[in-house]
């Protein structure tokens, strides 16, 4: 790609017209090369990594209309690359300039230029288009059936991807290749359909192509999402070394399977086989920390969470609900509460557990907090949190702030159920105020 997209922002003012060449090549004095950077780029200060991909490709396509305007026909490769790019920016619009180029030089059906157009479309929503284009090559190969069944699984239609992966074989007498098997294994993994997953398994051992590690995890993954976590474990146990992505999903597998304590297991094992900390980042504490939540594991969450801070790495926010979850089920709520505020976004079921949290453990002006907290961002509160909120009043005790809540809840009725109305009789009657609590009784 570094060949093809450009590298470095255009000068000030027009491009000088390029003299005409016998060969049909770019100028020599023009022309790349390792010792000397593009002349046209050479004066610019600004560095390459500011670009952003769609103003690569928008100066590359600048190059190619110098190209065109001395009659100089781009090669395939060049009109490949820069449509990947335009699926890699899902920008359809740019893409779409490519693909009027490749009409007119002639390209269009060029294997790498016509691949490159499914993938574009594909990525970019439409399939149609990307299927009508797959339909019209004159020849298919590995690569147009591979790109078409990923363009489809990435759409989320698993079936359809696994119908063509079908037709590749018997109608296009195309065998697979590496890639293409674990894309067909993520399908099966997605829809679950063992029978497929187990027939695939055994044409890519006759392939040879069992030791790829892309393959491995794409088995580990489907195995698992299938409910048959032994045999997942049988792949993974065959591997001479284990990668971090095998291990991600062996622990990913058996946290789906509510078996954290064999995730915990491959967890210490990498740990004792001497994990570094950038292999750990790339592994992904959020898996490691969900395994330890469905145990309940607090010392193992623990020493993730540690690990964390000693390989200075910060745990996205996944790592952390987790770690917030787990610390809350244990009722280390003081933990939980610090993570739990480190969280820019937080998720509302994580809000309910910690509300909870503060109940159980007797926090009540925590809990209130919290509760009101929630009340002034507008979250979408429910009736079994009112109910915390008011049972929280009633330990408190805070006879007024329960009297606040009452005055919402006429308010907003959607909130108040059975639940509620006896929280309220009771927090009543546990202040002395029977009047209203037989009003209570008397509406219900």
């Amino acid at each position: 790609m570094a060949a093809v997209v450009a590298s470095a922002p255009p000068p000030p003012g027009r491009h000088a017209a390029l003299p005409p060449t016998a060969s049909g090549r770019l100028p020599a004095h023009l022309r790349r090369s390792r010792d000397r950077p593009h002349r046209l780029h050479h004066s610019v200060p600004s560095p390459t990594t500011d670009w952003t991909l769609e103003q690569r490709i928008r100066e590359s396509l600048g190059i190619l209309d110098l190209m065109e305007s001395q009659s100089i026909s781009p090669e395939p490769e060049i009109l490949a690359s820069l449509l990947r790019s335009c699926a890699e920016a899902r920008s359809l619009r740019l893409g779409r300039i490519v693909h009027d180029k490749a009409t007119r030089t002639g390209l269009l059906s060029h294997p790498l230029v016509a691949n490159s157009l499914v993938l574009l479309y594909g990525r970019c929503g439409q399939l149609g288009t990307a299927r009508l284009l797959f339909e019209k090559m004159p020849a298919r190969n590995v690569v147009s059936w591979t790109t078409i069944i990923s363009v489809y699984h990435r759409a989320g239609f698993p079936h359809d991807a696994l119908d063509l992966y079908r037709s590749m074989q018997t109608v296009g007498g195309v065998r697979p290749n590496a890639f293409t098997y674990s894309v067909a294994l993520n399908c099966c993994a997605s829809v679950q359909d063992f029978e497929l997953g187990v027939r695939i398994h055994e044409e890519l051992v006759q392939d040879g192509c069992e030791s790829d590690e892309f393959i491995v995890v794409a088995l580990i993954d489907m195995y698992a999402k299938c409910g048959c976590v032994a045999d997942a474990r049988q792949v993974f146990d065959r591997m001479t070394k284990q990668s971090v992505e095998a291990c991600t999903a062996m622990i990913e597998g058996y946290n789906g399977n509510g078996e954290g304590k064999k995730a915990i297991d491959v967890m210490r094992r990498m740990f004792q086989n001497g994990i570094s900390g950038a292999a750990a980042a790339k592994l992904g504490f959020a898996s490691m920390a969900r395994a330890c939540v469905i145990e309940l594991a607090l010392r193992q969450g623990q020493e993730i969470h540690a690990r964390t801070i000693k390989v200075g790495q910060y745990p996205g926010s996944k790592a952390l609900t987790a770690l917030a979850e787990l610390y809350e089920k244990c009722d280390k709520m003081v933990a939980a509460k610090h993570i739990f505020d480190s969280l820019v976004v937080k998720e509302m079921d994580l809000w309910v557990r910690m509300v909870g949290g503060f109940v159980r453990n007797k926090m009540y002006r925590d809990s209130l907090k919290l509760y009101t907290e929630m009340m002034s961002l507008d979250l979408n509160l429910n009736p079994f949190l009112v109910a915390l909120a008011i049972k929280s009043c009633i330990e408190m005790p805070g006879l007024q702030e329960g009297k606040q809540i009452h005055c919402t809840l006429v308010k907003v009725t959607r909130l108040v159920d059975e639940s509620v109305v006896d929280s309220l009789i009771e927090f009543y009657r546990s202040f002395g105020e029977y009047a209203a609590a037989q009003k209570l009784e008397k509406q219900s």
